[in-house]
């Protein structure tokens, strides 16, 4: 007879080495749940690196606080809804953090982790962010090397107003915004984080302000230009800053993707610059998404992505006949009305060819269906 095997009791190195290749963070949450005695030897930051999701970036207007994701993993959705979000856009991504922002309120932020419900409420936005639609983006430890979540705010320049920038620093002893010159702030992220950690906000912003104030609008690399303008998107990796263009192909035929394909160039002055001259971006994986920093990861965390490649999602429009094929065939209603098709795409920055991963399924209710999002309990 067979004796019953005591699964509560397997050693806590065994469980966390398990528990440290899941790949899926609704996987991780569940395994930890098992059981009591699962739970309390396996902590929230006993997972290694999940894979990626893809978030919705959903309407403007949407403040429900509900978020749709896809997995790449799993291929499932997961609809969260997080409370903190209720009454609030979401303008921001990074770090597996929203950043949410009050539409009654445009200077009431949040940082949220969707997974643990856990948030930040952040310091006012400054003054100058008023009257224009705010984004931003967090930076993540684990690809920065830096001890703190730091997060970006900006606006789009406007007929009336100039862009402006925001940089704030979580952690121990965080204090309010540093505002800084959009046209210096992009092509020196890095040292703009050092010196706020260094000297605090109110200092860094007033050796910007006296900066700005010797240039006198002469400043070196000076661009009106944020993240996504004219498809040109922040990579950053190992204290270097450059810009990933990317550009659309042009077809005489019905599109069919992936009708993209990218170009590196230096942060100051637009020249291009070859991937074999970027060592820091070598074995790695580009996670490129529309308008805010993109991901830079090592391709040994991520077995299943390509080394040296950049993954984005395109779109095709289906035609009149294909809606029609696909209703005969009886595929799944929500698809079947939807004038899109999206895909997961890659391009290899080596061979300068891009290729369809896969179809992703559901239904996207924008030509741009979503943005990169690296979930994690750590933060």
């Amino acid at each position: 007879m067979e004796r019953a095997v005591d699964w509560t009791a397997l050693p806590a190195d065994a469980l966390r080495c398990i528990a440290g290749r899941i790949s899926d963070p609704v996987d991780f949450i569940n395994f930890r749940f098992v059981c009591t005695e699962w739970h309390e030897e396996v902590l929230r930051n006993d997972h290694g690196r999940f894979g990626p999701w893809i978030v919705e970036k959903g309407e403007e207007a949407d403040d429900s606080g509900n978020v749709l994701f896809y997995s790449l993993a799993s291929g499932e959705y997961h609809m969260i809804h997080v409370e903190s979000l209720e009454g609030k856009r979401v303008a921001g991504y990074g770090a597996g953090l929203l950043l949410g922002i009050d539409t009654d309120d445009a200077l009431s932020a949040v940082l949220v982790n969707p997974l643990t419900g856990e948030g930040t409420v952040l310091p006012r936005l400054p003054e100058c962010f008023l009257g224009t639609y705010t984004y931003g983006f967090a930076t993540d430890p684990k690809i920065t090397g830096e001890e703190d979540v730091f997060v970006v705010v900006y606006n789009w320049p406007t007929v009336q107003a100039r862009s402006n920038v925001a940089l704030w620093r979580g952690g121990a002893g965080a204090g309010t915004w540093a505002t800084i010159r959009s046209e210096r702030f992009w092509m020196d992220m890095p040292r703009y984080r050092d010196r706020l950690v260094a000297h605090g906000p109110q200092l860094l912003q007033q050796f910007e302000e006296q900066a700005a104030a010797m240039a006198n609008g002469h400043a070196p690399g000076a661009m009106a230009w944020v993240p996504g303008m004219e498809g040109v998107h922040v990579i950053e990796h190992q204290g270097r800053v450059r810009k990933l263009a990317r550009q659309e192909l042009v077809v005489n035929a019905p599109a069919i993707p992936p009708r993209a394909n990218f170009v590196l160039r230096d942060i100051v002055g637009g020249v291009d610059v070859a991937w074999a001259d970027a060592p820091e971006l070598r074995d790695k994986v580009i996670l490129q998404s529309e308008d805010c920093s993109c991901y830079v990861l090592p391709a040994s965390d991520f077995p299943n992505l390509s080394n040296n490649s950049v993954y984005f999602l395109s779109w095709e429009r289906r035609d009149e006949v294909n809606l029609q094929e696909d209703g005969a065939a009886g595929g799944d209603d929500d698809d079947v009305d939807n004038p899109f098709s999206y895909y997961l795409c890659k391009w290899d920055v080596i061979d300068r060819v891009a290729t369809v991963v896969k179809k992703v399924p559901g239904v996207w209710d924008r030509v741009r269906p979503g943005m990169w999002f690296m979930p994690t309990l750590a933060y």
